[in-house]
């Protein structure tokens, strides 16, 4: 008992000595009492919660909207998956030797013609009916290379116009439309087309404001000015984004010692500059818009489906592996003269990745088993001016039903090609002596010469060679 008071007095003594350690002073009389600062509100805990707000809404809102921008998409492209503007005008490749495969992705070579087609005005300022085609590039997508080729074809290009002899190029479009224009540059070329896609006049123009306009190092001031025609040029030289009208005139300038020629090196440069655009992560937004300009101002014989097939391959390219040339050839008094030598030479090279000296060392030999007298040599004087060296033609002993080549020489590249330039027909590998590659001509290429070279349908009206007069614009 003594202990536990003895604890409880020493406890109370302990207390009452740090109490009065820790009492405060007291204030003397008439002194101020100390001001305690007041600190600055922090703006931070107010800024915090903002932003984080905002990160929210971004993070959400991003995923939602690219899910929308592609459920728009996919919506418009499923609604319009089968939209031709121009399908019965220009035939397209039948179902075996269609070029496209699920999931979008290309199978065979396409070859697909750009026709860009003009205003012409009369005598008193009126639109006339009667077009030209002011821009002409044949452009080629090879899966198997993984390259985008493509030949520019000046307007004033001297060529056999079918019913109409010789012209500038531009005025088969005038004659007889797309079909008639595809059919001319088949028969210059050589080669086939199996899709077409016609530009307005301001098609151009609403396809690239639809991508918000495109940067373009302009090499020089443009100005120039035709008021007959409507047309107000006014660029200044120097790197700037372009909008869709500004676009149309940098190529469209041809005001320059190069004249046409000049014009066409443009339009190359832009094309590759679009191209490039395409690959960009930001042109995923513009798709939808993009897209429906496409399908409002275009005519082609392409659907939906396949015209995207062919953007996403285009986005996967990279600067080398897009190749562009002009028909080569040299300036004359009104046309711009081809020379068929070179022209040969750049198709090989740019489109097949065959040298002439491999062809000329290559020996063909061509079998009719059609039953058709003179399809044999037909299908042997078209590969002959394509380059190829012919050694035989003979009756085949039998009929076939299917065009075939056999390659005895391992030259697969050359067998390849000659399949592709005959309609996309199978090739066999044997053994043994004879020619390096036997080509067997059946009767279903009768059809598919056939329409090289008469094609279908044919112009409404009988043609006459005669030139196109009118003011271009």
């Amino acid at each position: 008992m003594r202990r536990d008071s003895r604890g409880t007095a020493l406890s109370t003594c302990l207390n009452y000595t740090v109490m009065t350690k820790h009492k405060p002073p007291v204030p003397k009389p008439g002194t101020p009492e100390p001001q305690t600062p007041v600190q600055p509100p922090d703006p931070r805990p107010r800024l915090r919660p903002r932003w984080w707000i905002y990160a929210r809404y971004l993070v959400i809102g991003l995923p939602v909207l690219a899910l929308g921008l592609f459920a728009g998409g996919a919506l418009y492209v499923f609604t319009h998956s089968d939209v031709f503007t121009g399908s019965d005008v220009v035939a397209r490749p039948t179902e075996a030797t269609r070029p496209f495969a699920w999931p979008l992705r290309l199978s065979r070579r396409v070859n697909m013609l750009i026709i860009g087609v003009d205003v012409t005005l009369d005598n008193k300022r009126q639109v006339v009916n009667v077009a030209r085609s002011d821009t002409l590039i044949l452009i080629s997508f090879d899966p198997h290379r993984n390259r985008i080729s493509g030949l520019s074809i000046p307007r004033d290009t001297r060529a056999v116009v079918p019913g109409a002899g010789e012209q500038k190029i531009n005025s088969s479009f005038a004659l007889g439309g797309p079909s008639l224009t595809v059919r001319t540059v088949q028969d210059l070329l050589g080669v086939p087309v199996h899709y077409y896609v016609k530009l307005g006049a301001n098609s151009f123009a609403h396809i690239i404001d639809a991508i918000g306009g495109i940067e373009v190092d302009v090499e020089r001031d443009m100005k120039y000015t035709d008021t007959w025609a409507g047309l107000y040029i006014d660029l200044k030289k120097g790197r700037q984004i372009l909008n869709g009208e500004q676009a149309t005139h940098y190529i469209r300038f041809r005001r320059d010692e190069l004249g046409d020629i000049g014009r066409v090196a443009r339009q190359q440069k832009l094309l590759l500059t679009l191209f490039d655009k395409l690959k960009s992560p930001s042109t995923v937004f513009s798709a939808p818009a993009l897209l429906r300009a496409f399908v409002e101002n275009t005519q082609t014989n392409l659907s939906m489906t396949e015209l995207i097939t062919l953007g996403m391959f285009t986005s996967r390219m990279e600067g080398a592996e897009l190749n562009f040339r002009t028909l080569p050839g040299s300036f004359g008094e009104i046309y711009w003269e081809p020379d068929a030598g070179q022209i040969r030479q750049a198709l090989l090279e740019m489109f097949y990745g065959v040298t002439p000296q491999l062809l000329a060392n290559t020996g063909i030999e061509v079998l009719n088993a059609s039953g058709i007298p003179g399809l044999g040599r037909q299908t042997a004087e078209r590969l002959e001016r394509l380059g190829f060296h012919i050694v035989r033609v003979e009756t085949a002993g039998t009929l076939l039903q299917t065009t075939t080549v056999i390659d005895r020489s391992g030259r697969s590249e050359v067998a390849q090609l000659l399949a592709e330039l005959l309609g996309s027909k199978p090739v066999t590998r044997e053994p043994g002596g004879g020619a390096d590659i036997t080509v067997v001509v059946a009767r279903d290429l009768s059809g598919f010469l056939r329409q090289l070279t008469a094609g279908r349908p044919q112009p409404a009206v009988p043609l006459r060679a005669r030139p196109i007069r009118g003011h271009q614009r």
